[in-house]
């Protein structure tokens, strides 16, 4: 009766069946020899209302558009790009960067993602990458 007991509070206030292949914590592998996930540097949806600036070793933001300023873009080489608000810039380096910049310039872009190569499979080449994303919030002076 008491192993009948224990194993329906076990069940009932357990933290549920553990995992068999958890992700390990210092490179998202799965430990099963599955891949870690693929690498997007951005995803779009139509009349986006923010912009989820998903940062690999910092908090996310998700300011919104109508709070967006300036985009300054280097048009000819498409490796960096700064999104500037009231409150603070956004600097984004990488590669090919040009359908990033067009997508949030519409107001299509939902969310930018840094690459982290701990956490996501290297790009295809060609294909647009977030190598750094650095966060400088307006000071109250």
């Amino acid at each position: 009766m008491r192993s009948e007991k224990n194993e329906l509070t076990g069940r009932l206030w357990g933290r549920g069946t553990p995992q068999e292949n958890p992700p390990s914590p210092e490179t998202g592998r799965i430990s099963g020899g599955r891949a870690p996930r693929a690498y997007v540097a951005y995803e779009v949806r139509e009349h986006a209302q923010r912009l989820h600036i998903h940062c690999a070793a910092q908090p996310s933001h998700f300011p919104v558009y109508s709070c967006l300023l300036d985009i300054i873009y280097d048009h000819d080489f498409g490796k960096t790009f700064t999104l500037v608000y009231s409150f603070m810039m956004v600097e984004v380096a990488g590669h090919h960067l040009g359908a990033v910049v067009e997508a949030i310039s519409a107001g299509n872009c939902e969310r930018i993602r840094e690459y982290h190569r701990k956490l996501y499979d290297a790009p295809d080449p060609g294909a647009p990458l977030i190598d750094s994303v650095t966060i400088t919030v307006a000071s109250e002076k």
